[in-house]
Protein backbone atom coordinates (compact mmCIF):
# COMPACT_ATOMS: atom_id res chain seq x y z
CA UNK A 1 0.00 0.00 0.00
CA UNK A 2 1.12 3.48 -0.78
CA UNK A 3 1.99 5.69 2.11
CA UNK A 4 -0.25 8.46 0.69
CA UNK A 5 -3.08 5.82 0.68
CA UNK A 6 -2.49 5.07 4.39
CA UNK A 7 -2.43 8.84 5.17
CA UNK A 8 -6.25 9.65 3.52
CA UNK A 9 -7.38 6.79 5.44
CA UNK A 10 -5.21 7.02 8.72
CA UNK A 11 -5.11 10.69 9.11
CA UNK A 12 -7.02 13.63 10.42
CA UNK A 13 -4.08 15.61 8.60
CA UNK A 14 -3.51 13.70 5.91
CA UNK A 15 -3.69 16.90 3.73
CA UNK A 16 -0.72 17.92 5.39
CA UNK A 17 0.85 14.84 5.59
CA UNK A 18 0.33 13.57 1.60
CA UNK A 19 1.59 16.92 0.22
CA UNK A 20 4.89 16.60 2.68
CA UNK A 21 5.76 13.33 0.69
CA UNK A 22 6.70 14.96 -2.85
CA UNK A 23 8.42 17.59 -0.65
CA UNK A 24 10.87 15.52 1.36
CA UNK A 25 11.27 13.09 -1.27
CA UNK A 26 12.88 15.65 -3.92
CA UNK A 27 14.40 18.59 -1.29
CA UNK A 28 15.36 16.31 2.41
CA UNK A 29 14.65 17.05 5.47
CA UNK A 30 17.65 20.31 6.00
CA UNK A 31 16.64 21.71 2.60
CA UNK A 32 12.78 21.40 3.46
CA UNK A 33 11.27 24.89 4.67
CA UNK A 34 7.88 25.07 6.32
CA UNK A 35 6.85 27.40 3.71
CA UNK A 36 6.95 24.92 1.00
CA UNK A 37 4.45 22.35 3.47
CA UNK A 38 2.10 25.01 3.44
CA UNK A 39 2.24 25.28 -0.24
CA UNK A 40 2.14 21.50 -1.04
CA UNK A 41 -0.63 20.95 1.37
CA UNK A 42 -2.51 23.86 0.36
CA UNK A 43 -2.85 25.22 4.41
CA UNK A 44 -2.36 28.16 6.08
CA UNK A 45 0.45 28.71 8.61
CA UNK A 46 -2.14 28.38 11.68
CA UNK A 47 -3.69 25.50 10.33
CA UNK A 48 -0.31 23.61 10.08
CA UNK A 49 0.78 24.92 13.82
CA UNK A 50 -2.89 23.34 14.91
CA UNK A 51 -1.54 20.15 13.78
CA UNK A 52 2.31 20.02 14.10
CA UNK A 53 4.97 21.94 15.92
CA UNK A 54 7.91 21.88 13.12
CA UNK A 55 8.90 20.21 9.52
CA UNK A 56 10.07 17.72 12.03
CA UNK A 57 7.29 17.32 13.48
CA UNK A 58 5.53 16.21 10.00
CA UNK A 59 8.67 13.91 8.98
CA UNK A 60 8.43 12.29 12.53
CA UNK A 61 4.42 11.31 11.80
CA UNK A 62 5.37 9.65 8.27
CA UNK A 63 7.65 7.81 9.66
CA UNK A 64 5.15 6.60 12.30
CA UNK A 65 2.74 5.98 9.35
CA UNK A 66 5.20 4.02 7.51
CA UNK A 67 6.39 1.84 10.05
CA UNK A 68 2.32 1.02 11.73
CA UNK A 69 1.24 -0.85 8.83
CA UNK A 70 4.42 -3.64 8.86
CA UNK A 71 3.64 -3.51 13.37
CA UNK A 72 0.27 -4.34 13.10
CA UNK A 73 1.33 -7.31 11.00
CA UNK A 74 3.57 -8.57 13.74
CA UNK A 75 1.02 -7.82 16.30
CA UNK A 76 -1.64 -10.19 14.24
CA UNK A 77 1.02 -12.80 13.67
CA UNK A 78 1.15 -12.91 17.66
CA UNK A 79 -2.28 -15.64 17.20
CA UNK A 80 -1.57 -17.71 14.31
CA UNK A 81 -0.48 -20.98 14.27
CA UNK A 82 2.52 -20.53 12.39
CA UNK A 83 4.86 -17.89 14.23
CA UNK A 84 6.97 -17.54 11.00
CA UNK A 85 4.02 -16.66 8.67
CA UNK A 86 3.22 -13.39 10.00
CA UNK A 87 6.91 -12.29 10.09
CA UNK A 88 7.08 -12.97 6.23
CA UNK A 89 3.90 -11.04 6.06
CA UNK A 90 5.35 -8.82 7.93
CA UNK A 91 8.97 -8.72 5.91
CA UNK A 92 6.63 -8.77 2.32
CA UNK A 93 4.93 -5.26 2.98
CA UNK A 94 7.95 -4.35 4.41
CA UNK A 95 9.65 -4.94 0.81
CA UNK A 96 6.66 -3.54 -0.55
CA UNK A 97 6.83 -0.44 0.50
CA UNK A 98 10.14 0.35 -0.76
CA UNK A 99 8.66 0.01 -4.27
CA UNK A 100 5.63 1.97 -4.41
CA UNK A 101 7.15 4.78 -1.58
CA UNK A 102 10.74 4.62 -3.16
CA UNK A 103 11.80 8.41 -2.93
CA UNK A 104 10.48 9.25 0.34
CA UNK A 105 11.71 5.57 1.84
CA UNK A 106 15.34 6.52 1.19
CA UNK A 107 14.71 10.20 3.18
CA UNK A 108 12.27 8.44 6.13
CA UNK A 109 15.48 5.57 6.20
CA UNK A 110 18.37 7.51 6.13
CA UNK A 111 17.11 10.10 8.24
CA UNK A 112 16.08 7.71 10.78
CA UNK A 113 19.11 6.21 11.24
CA UNK A 114 21.48 9.46 11.81
CA UNK A 115 21.53 9.80 15.70
CA UNK A 116 20.65 13.48 15.90
CA UNK A 117 17.62 13.28 13.85
CA UNK A 118 14.14 13.21 15.40
CA UNK A 119 13.49 10.07 14.02
CA UNK A 120 15.99 8.49 15.51
CA UNK A 121 14.34 7.79 18.77
CA UNK A 122 11.22 6.38 16.83
CA UNK A 123 13.48 4.39 15.20
CA UNK A 124 14.82 2.63 18.24
CA UNK A 125 11.33 1.89 19.48
CA UNK A 126 10.65 0.56 15.73
CA UNK A 127 13.42 -1.96 16.14
CA UNK A 128 12.52 -3.01 20.14
CA UNK A 129 9.19 -4.20 18.57
CA UNK A 130 10.87 -6.21 16.01
CA UNK A 131 13.65 -7.75 18.18
CA UNK A 132 10.27 -8.64 20.60
CA UNK A 133 8.98 -10.38 17.80
CA UNK A 134 11.77 -12.19 16.23
CA UNK A 135 12.37 -13.53 19.96
CA UNK A 136 8.92 -14.40 20.80
CA UNK A 137 8.41 -15.94 17.00
CA UNK A 138 12.02 -18.12 17.39
CA UNK A 139 10.73 -18.80 21.23
CA UNK A 140 7.58 -20.46 19.88
CA UNK A 141 9.22 -22.26 17.22
CA UNK A 142 12.34 -23.65 18.88
CA UNK A 143 11.42 -23.37 23.07
CA UNK A 144 14.64 -21.25 23.34
CA UNK A 145 14.63 -17.43 24.23
CA UNK A 146 17.78 -15.99 21.89
CA UNK A 147 20.34 -13.17 23.15
CA UNK A 148 18.60 -9.95 21.81
CA UNK A 149 21.68 -9.19 19.58
CA UNK A 150 20.77 -12.30 17.27
CA UNK A 151 17.92 -10.14 16.28
CA UNK A 152 20.09 -7.04 16.20
CA UNK A 153 22.08 -8.52 13.86
CA UNK A 154 19.23 -10.01 11.42
CA UNK A 155 17.44 -6.19 12.25
CA UNK A 156 20.53 -4.28 10.51
CA UNK A 157 21.27 -6.95 8.01
CA UNK A 158 17.36 -5.67 6.70
CA UNK A 159 18.35 -1.89 7.46
CA UNK A 160 21.49 -2.80 5.28
CA UNK A 161 19.82 -4.59 2.46
CA UNK A 162 17.19 -1.55 2.51
CA UNK A 163 19.69 1.08 2.04
CA UNK A 164 20.84 -0.97 -0.59
CA UNK A 165 17.56 -1.05 -2.59
CA UNK A 166 17.14 2.10 -2.31
CA UNK A 167 20.46 3.36 -3.76
CA UNK A 168 18.90 2.53 -7.45
CA UNK A 169 16.30 1.77 -9.29
CA UNK A 170 15.80 -2.10 -8.24
CA UNK A 171 13.52 -4.29 -10.00
CA UNK A 172 11.44 -7.37 -9.01
CA UNK A 173 14.43 -9.95 -8.80
CA UNK A 174 16.28 -7.60 -6.69
CA UNK A 175 13.67 -7.48 -4.22
CA UNK A 176 12.97 -11.31 -4.44
CA UNK A 177 16.79 -11.81 -3.71
CA UNK A 178 16.46 -9.64 -0.56
CA UNK A 179 13.60 -11.41 0.78
CA UNK A 180 15.06 -14.62 -0.14
CA UNK A 181 18.04 -13.66 1.89
CA UNK A 182 15.97 -12.59 5.03
CA UNK A 183 14.19 -14.92 5.17
CA UNK A 184 17.06 -17.82 4.60
CA UNK A 185 18.76 -16.13 7.66
CA UNK A 186 15.46 -15.75 9.73
CA UNK A 187 15.04 -19.64 8.91
CA UNK A 188 18.85 -20.63 9.46
CA UNK A 189 18.58 -18.79 13.01
CA UNK A 190 15.76 -21.13 13.62
CA UNK A 191 17.30 -24.51 12.56
CA UNK A 192 20.60 -23.57 14.47
CA UNK A 193 18.91 -21.98 17.39
CA UNK A 194 20.84 -24.54 19.76
CA UNK A 195 24.58 -22.95 18.87
CA UNK A 196 23.27 -19.21 19.04
CA UNK A 197 23.56 -17.33 22.73
CA UNK A 198 20.69 -17.40 24.89
CA UNK A 199 19.01 -14.00 26.89
CA UNK A 200 21.34 -13.60 29.80
CA UNK A 201 18.14 -13.30 32.12
CA UNK A 202 15.93 -16.35 30.21
CA UNK A 203 14.52 -18.70 32.18
CA UNK A 204 17.06 -21.63 32.93
CA UNK A 205 14.57 -24.36 30.74
CA UNK A 206 14.37 -22.16 27.72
Amino acid sequence: MSLSTRIREAQTSGQILEGAIDVFAAKGLRATRVQDLLEAGGVARRTFYKHFQSKEDVLARLYEVATAELLETLDRARDTDDPLAGLRDALDGYLEFHVTNHAIARVLIEEATRSDSPLHPRRERFRAALIDALSRATHDLTGRTLDDYVFVALISGLEGISLELLAGERGAEDIARARATILGLMAAIAQTSGALPAQPDAMPND
